[in-house]
């Protein structure tokens, strides 16, 4: 028998009968044909033979089922089933086959209908009814809902969520959901790390718990702005506290999570670790106010503590100094025994500072050798200056760090006078230290009125020195140096002069002081070493011409610059080296560096002769007559006056008469003023002498090369 062509009204169920087998009266619903139902569905709709191959379907299922021919009768074996996974789903697995297999319908299940050529797939809800054809055969109806949108949306939903979950455990900042109540609902691992924490142990805290208390009412005031809606994030920087109690410096930053209907519901907090750049930041204030060698706090951090200080008095009425203190003669320090050893020097005052002060007052380092102690709340001038002499006494006690070093110290101590300026008050006190300084040093002085004058004097005195070498206001006067035996010159010592515009001829004392104070009389020598070299060229360039003599500071030697100075002074004004002598006082030889040796061999190299200045005049020391290279020794005057009174100066200057006869060394015996000097330095050997006995400073007769003064 041909199989008959079933169509919808035989696939689908048919109308109830009454009892005696009349149809029941037909509704609506009824009167419509079958086919126009499926027509006008949104859904996909199929009969189904038992091997998958469709009786009848409409337009949606047969293009959901992606057949390209009309004519054709889609077929379920050519559609690649999908199951919820995306796996592959068996024919007889799907609702169809459960259907037909078991009789009984199936729901709802999603599938993918997948083409095997390739093409998208499409997501279904597929629902399956077991029927039986009028010859008894089995169909299934099948229904098919387009869910491709809906399951994209909830897969896009559920990769979003997936990628904010991994985003939040993988974050490298911590991440926590807080409820309004404070408590902690969800953290993520980087939160549980930087606290110390696991996450069960978190969630069961809250926010107030992991705060420092100092912090707590900060967070708060912010949280109770969210919650009114007057803000819509915060951002504030606080510490946490650790599981085992450590302090963590974080950024805080919050946002309130509303329902559709604007409730809140929840924090989302994200915690930054921000301990090392509070680290590098603090390292950095500390820098910026502290001295990097001595950890004290520098000029800067000593202005801001002494005007609040200053304030404060005004308040209380209270007393405030300062202390200006500088270490003697430290430059020689780090000459003769290196930077490392000045360093120390330096360090271990920084420690004996803050050992003799109060908590409440401040030692500062101002740079170099100076150091400030700033002391307030003082009971009067009494106190502070019984902290000046302690001050001393413990600084000059001898420096272990620093190889047993014996310094001492110069004081100049300040008091603040109401409507004073923390500038004005370390100007004060520097002041008094100067006047230290020129007392003879070890000591404090005390801060007055007219010392502020002398220092404004100085300064324009300094400025007025520079000025009188652009404009050669300085000049040169020559003291002979004369044999003892027949007054035959050997060399004229330069001496510069000034001759100021208001304050008539100065001599070196008026200004050299000034100028040894700072680096201006490297300017000063190389103003006079060109000038005094020319004069000598102008003397005559025969061989028994005078040498010319000329001092040069302490603080020329061991730069490397000296001989580099002297050559280029020899080459342009064409004096032979042989007539040129450099003098050098015995304090810029003091403990000589190898760059000080240095210099000093290359300038007997050039031909350059050297002389020791004002030998015994504090620092004698008589491995200099070994170590430098020098031709003269010049005995300090101190010695020949005290010659025809003192038994003991006259040995003393026997003695080095002849030790240096012994080396190979000429002698200069320097302030002669009368006869009984020059006869008494003749009998004990001495070859040279200089003084007004000999001649006076003054200009040079070319006629005659005769002293003219």
């Amino acid at each position: 028998m041909a199989t008959r062509h079933l169509g919808w009204s035989d696939a689908l169920p048919r109308q109830a009968s009454s009892a005696n087998g009349a149809h029941a009266t037909p509704s609506v619903l009824a009167g419509l044909r079958h086919a126009d139902v499926a027509t006008a569905l949104d859904d996909g709709l199929g009969v189904f033979d038992a091997r998958g191959t469709s009786l009848e379907c409409n337009a949606v299922l047969r293009r959901l089922l992606a057949t390209p021919d009309a004519t054709a009768q889609p077929r379920l074996t050519d559609v690649r089933l999908l199951d919820e996974a995306g796996r592959d789903l068996p024919l007889e697995q799907s609702p169809f086959g459960l259907a037909r297999e078991t009789g009984q319908p199936v729901p709802g299940t999603v599938v993918g209908l997948g083409s095997r050529h390739g093409a998208d797939t499409r997501w279904v809800r597929m629902a399956a009814l077991p029927q039986t054809a009028p010859d008894g055969s089995p169909l299934v109806v099948v229904i098919c809902s387009d869910v491709t949108a809906e399951r994209d949306a909830v897969l896009a939903l559920v990769t979003a969520e997936r990628r904010l979950r991994l985003t939040a455990e993988h974050a490298p900042i911590g991440i926590a959901l807080v409820g309004t109540d404070g408590a902690l609902l969800d953290v993520n691992d980087a939160l549980c790390r930087l606290l110390g924490y696991s996450r069960e142990e978190l969630t069961a805290r809250t926010f107030h718990d992991i705060t420092h208390p100092d912090h707590r009412a900060a967070d708060v005031a912010e949280i109770e702005s969210l919650l009114a809606g007057e803000a819509e994030t915060y951002r504030l920087e606080k510490v946490y506290l650790t599981r085992d109690g450590r302090e963590v410096w974080a950024q805080l930053s919050v946002a309130l999570a509303r329902d559709e209907q604007g409730e809140p519901q929840y924090f989302i907090s994200m915690i930054e670790d921000i301990s090392a750049q509070r680290a590098a930041t603090t390292a950095l204030d500390h820098r910026a106010s502290h001295d990097q060698l001595t950890g004290l706090p520098n000029r800067t951090l000593l202005l801001e503590r002494a005007d609040a200080a200053l304030q404060r008095a005004e308040w209380n009425r209270g007393h405030v100094a300062l202390l200006f203190c500088d270490l003697d003669e430290f430059k020689l320090i780090n000459d003769s025994r290196g930077h490392a050893a000045g360093d120390a020097v330096l360090v271990e005052t920084a420690l004996r500072l803050e050992q003799c002060i109060r908590d409440a007052d401040t030692a500062a380092r101002l740079g170099g050798d100076e150091f400030v102690v700033l002391c307030e709340g003082l009971s009067g001038r009494t106190e502070v200056e019984n902290v000046a002499q302690r001050l001393i006494d413990t600084l000059t006690e001898p420096m272990s760090r620093a190889g047993g070093i014996t310094m001492t110290v110069s004081i100049g101590v300040a008091f603040a006078e109401p409507g004073i300026t923390a500038a004005e008050l370390l100007r004060n006190a520097d002041a008094a230290m100067y006047l230290a300084k020129t007392s003879g040093r070890d000591r404090y002085a005390l801060f007055t009125p007219h010392l502020v004058e002398q220092a404004t004097e100085r300064l324009d005195l300094e400025h007025q020195l520079r000025d009188a070498m652009r404009t050669e206001a300085l000049f040169l006067d020559y003291q002979p140096v004369r044999r003892l035996s027949d007054g035959t010159v050997l060399s004229y010592e330069s001496l510069v002069r000034w001759q100021h515009p208001t304050r008539g001829l100065l001599g070196p004392a008026s200004f050299l002081p000034i100028a040894e104070a700072s680096d201006l009389v490297l300017e000063l020598d190389r103003y006079v070493l060109p000038r005094a070299c020319a004069a000598a060229v102008a003397w005559g360039d025969r061989l028994d011409a005078p040498s010319v003599s000329v001092n040069v500071s302490a603080r020329h030697v061991g730069r490397g610059r000296l001989p580099g100075l002297v050559a280029r002074v020899l080459r342009d004004t064409g004096l032979a080296p042989q007539r040129l002598v450099l003098e050098l006082t015995e304090t810029a030889l003091l403990g000589m560096t190898p760059t000080a040796q240095a210099e000093l061999d290359t300038l007997v190299h050039l031909g350059v002769r050297l002389a020791i200045d004002d030998f015994g005049a504090g620092y004698s020391s008589l491995k200099h007559l070994v170590d430098v290279p020098a031709s003269f020794v010049k005995i300090d005057r101190s010695f020949v006056a005290a010659m025809g009174e003192s038994e003991a100066s006259t040995a003393v200057v026997s003695a080095v008469i002849s030790l240096c006869h012994a080396l190979g060394v000429s002698v200069v015996a320097e302030g002669i003023e009368e006869e009984p000097q020059r006869g008494l330095l003749s009998s004990l050997g001495c070859t040279y002498g200089q003084g007004y006995l000999l001649g006076r400073p003054g200009r040079i007769d070319l006629t005659s090369l005769s002293h003219a003064g």
